[in-house]
């Protein structure tokens, strides 16, 4: 196998760079792991933008590089969380390109198990990001409960940072009374109020003119009525109101009457757009029967199908499959994390290791350092000289200790214990999806399958990553290809 591999670095905020993840420090470990691997690294990718959502003008430049570079089949990186805050860009590079991920910090077999184990780690990484973003989400909500507004001030207030609260803007505040007032008590209509805010010189928070969808989120907004409301919470505000509540009852009442037909309602089919016809390949939609019952059905887009109406708790029902699925016996799991805990040991025997090298490497610095000093005491070095030499140390011993606590951290990391919950989630995930509603359900479905075959009332599952490596080393018993 060719020993040529790229290396991709990535630092998506200020804190992890403060905290052992700087390019500096990434770069120096995948040059060490390089050079005791033998592998040649021909370029090196540095990428200083969030892996969260794809579109990374460096890992663009590397993939088109890769496939120009056909001797190029591996891909290196500080850890998988690097590369993979998105599953899109690491399938990218494992499914459609075939590379290999290497990671320096994570000892992973380089067999069918150390594949599954990358895999399920490039989907935990895209699932500790959401799990993130849903602890700011519920923080802000719990601020949102307290009465207190959790973001950026809207038109018409400011953020008061001692009062930790949003305050009048003394600029704004009577334009958007005034444009309660004009909406609720003359015939002006939402495009009325755009021309008159353009006259007035109200702007929205970031300067821009305001629009007719603008005006009516302003409208619609009960914090002007001094109500927080935030997601699925409402709550009384602590702020000073710029308007009295039956003063945005009025605007809502009117704001009602003139969307009145306007807006037709939709019906919720939560397993619409997962499922396609087992017989001709056509997309599965649903219906109500009688304005009660959701039935799911081919669209016949190709003319008469066999596909029959299926009610919707009956479909919920044969879709639990799907996570039956990828739950794990015991006993393979126990086989699984064994090899896991086996690779956890090998990682911290090369940590260690590599903790003596630096700890060497200062205590050199350090004498050669004590050593210039008395020299340029004695007027055997010169000033600029010693300078120089300082400040070279001085930058080397920070990098040192960079790695030392990125060392650290990497033996802190979870490892086994990571994927023994991740594999105990997978147990539990059939009585979960029991009791959850088909909304949820279906969003839990959405995590584990791209798409269904529905033919009859059987399911046939398009498993995404990691987790069609769990159904497939399930469906044959081989782990260790």
């Amino acid at each position: 196998m060719s020993n040529k591999v790229v290396a991709y670095i990535r630092v998506s905020t200020e804190e992890q760079a403060e905290h052992g993840y700087s390019m500096d420090v990434q770069k120096q470990v995948l040059e060490d792991y390089a050079s005791g691997h033998d592998l040649d690294v021909v370029s090196t990718f540095t990428e200083s933008e969030s892996a969260f959502k794809p579109g990374r003008p460096q890992f663009a430049r590397m993939v088109e590089l890769l496939e120009k570079q056909k001797a190029v089949r591996a891909v290196l990186v500080y850890k998988i969380d690097r590369l993979s805050r998105n599953m899109l860009d690491y399938t990218t590079l494992v499914e459609k390109m075939g590379m290999e991920i290497i990671s320096a910090t994570e000892q992973l077999p380089r067999n069918a198990t150390g594949r599954l184990m990358g895999d399920m780690q490039a989907a935990f990484s895209r699932y500790f990001s959401a799990q993130l973003s849903d602890r700011v989400s519920e923080a802000m909500a719990a601020k949102a409960r307290k009465g207190i507004y959790p973001s950026y001030a809207p038109v018409g207030y400011i953020n008061d940072r001692e009062a930790r609260t949003i305050v009048p803007d003394p600029e704004r505040a009577p334009l958007v009374r005034e444009a309660f007032e004009r909406y609720a008590e003359t015939d002006v209509t939402l495009g009325d109020l755009v021309t008159w805010a353009k006259e007035r010189g109200l702007t929205t928070r970031k300067g821009g003119h305001f629009t007719k969808s603008t005006i009516h989120r302003m409208l619609t907004n009960p914090i002007y009525a001094g109500v927080v409301r935030w997601g699925d919470v409402t709550a009384l505000g602590i702020h000073e109101p710029l308007i009295s509540q039956s003063l945005f009852g009025r605007v809502q009442d009117k704001l009602h009457d003139r969307g009145q037909g306007r807006r037709a309602r939709t019906n919720s089919f939560p397993f619409r757009g997962l499922l396609t016809c087992g017989y001709c390949g056509c997309q599965i939609t649903a219906s109500k029967i009688k304005g009660r019952y959701v039935y799911y059905h081919c669209t016949s887009g190709r003319g008469k199908c066999e596909q029959p109406y299926v009610r919707q708790e009956t479909l919920a029902q044969h879709l639990q499959s799907i996570v039956d699925g990828v739950r794990v016996p015991e006993e393979t799991v126990r086989v699984l994390l064994a090899e896991i805990e086996k690779g956890e040991s090998n990682r911290e025997e090369r940590v260690n290791a590599r903790l003596g090298e630096l700890e060497r490497e200062l205590g050199e610095i350090t004498r050669r350092r004590d050593q210039a000093y008395l020299d340029k005491q004695d007027g055997v070095l010169a000033m600029k000289r010693w300078r120089e030499l300082e400040a070279g140390w001085a930058k080397r011993i920070g990098l040192i200790e960079e790695q030392r606590e990125s060392l650290g951290i990497s033996l802190g990391s979870p490892g086994a214990d990571s994927a023994r919950e991740a594999f105990e989630l997978l147990e539990r995930a059939s009585v979960l999806y029991l009791e959850q509603s088909p909304d949820e359900q279906a969003s839990a479905l959405k995590i584990l399958v791209s798409n269904c075959k529905l033919k009859g009332e059987t399911v046939e599952p398009d498993y995404r990553k990691p987790f069609d490596l769990v159904a497939e080393g399930l469906r044959s018993g081989n782990w260790y290809a």
